[in-house]
């Protein structure tokens, strides 16, 4: 606890001298047609907490091969940073998602898994997965609190199911609880209305280790892996039915949008709380009670998913038929 506490400490003054710096050095977001802010605002704040759980990683080594992870992370930190700051090309950004969503799994998961011509094509599998987690919480990050807010429940409430049930996971708690730590300033600082954004330097990297909580729990027991989908539920409906949606009505699917069922509520309402305060009740009395149920075999895991889909299916149909 006095680790994750002064990780939340160094974050905290990182980001307030990260929100001073910024503006100097151009990373300011300034709004266009397609931003839910109508005034200019510091964006790549969220390379503060990635370079803190980097140096857990290092310092702790809570992962096998941490050092070619926080590698993965600094890279995808440094990438996401360049492009806030001077705008990147698509292709190459995607690529090197791919790249490191295909080279995670080599690193966290046992060397034997390998032995396979089977497991070999479903590492590639699970490498374009983490490639997509990485991708949509980059798209998910759009509205004042909502990918903070996100960060926060996915991981305080692994972390708990982690440390806490049936399952022996502590190398998955103890990244939970990293993430969580280095994060919780971010979201006092990203609280609508916010005063920073998180930028592609902490959205691609943190969507990133999302995915890796995800791997971790899948390979500790499948229950785990279910009770992340179920966390990860709301922002994997919301960025897998605008796609699918842009795709029918033939849009490119990388170019910037706000065509998100959040981006589309927030512009009915008018302000990003309502639908962060929403995400976060959300989580906290439907998606982690159905998590813990996951995990301790309460009910038909399929119908556990289905059930963890519902509000999010109808709050995306709500905003897609409003507007």
């Amino acid at each position: 606890m006095l680790v994750l506490g002064f990780m939340s400490l160094v974050s905290a003054l990182g980001l307030w001298m990260f929100s001073r710096l910024a503006p100097r050095i151009g990373l300011v977001d300034q709004p266009n047609h397609r931003s839910l802010h109508e005034e200019p605002k510091v964006v790549g704040a969220g390379v503060v907490p990635v370079f803190v759980i980097v140096g857990y990683l290092l310092l702790f080594a809570p992962l096998g091969h941490h050092n070619g992870v926080a590698a993965l992370l600094v890279g995808l930190s440094l990438i996401g940073l360049s492009d806030d700051r001077w705008g990147l090309p698509s292709a190459p950004r995607f690529l090197s998602y791919l790249l490191a969503g295909i080279a995670l799994p080599w690193l966290i998961l046992p060397i034997e898994q390998q032995a396979s011509v089977i497991s070999l094509m479903w590492f590639l599998v699970l490498g374009v997965s983490v490639a997509w987690c990485t991708n949509l919480f980059n798209f998910m990050d759009g509205a004042d609190g909502l990918a903070t807010v996100q960060l926060m429940s996915v991981s305080l409430g692994l972390g708990l199911i982690a440390t806490f049930g049936p399952v022996d996971a502590h190398e998955l708690a103890r990244c939970c609880g990293a993430l969580f730590a280095s994060s919780l300033p971010l979201l006092i600082f990203n609280w609508p209305p916010a005063k920073v954004f998180m930028g592609d330097a902490g959205a691609i990297p943190l969507g990133f280790f999302l995915a890796i909580l995800g791997v971790l729990a899948g390979s500790a027991a499948p229950s785990l892996g279910i009770a992340w989908c179920i966390l990860m539920m709301p922002f994997l409906v919301d960025t897998g039915v605008t796609l699918f949606c842009r795709l029918l009505s033939g849009d490119a699917p990388h170019v910037a949008h706000r065509d998100h069922a959040y981006q589309r509520l927030v512009l009915k309402i008018g302000s990003a709380l309502p639908v962060t305060l929403g995400l976060l009740a959300m989580q906290t009395a439907w998606q982690f009670p159905l998590a813990v149920t996951a995990v301790n075999h309460l009910l038909f895991p399929p119908v556990l998913v289905f059930l963890s889909a519902i509000p999010t299916v109808l709050v995306v149909v709500y905003a897609r038929s409003t507007q």
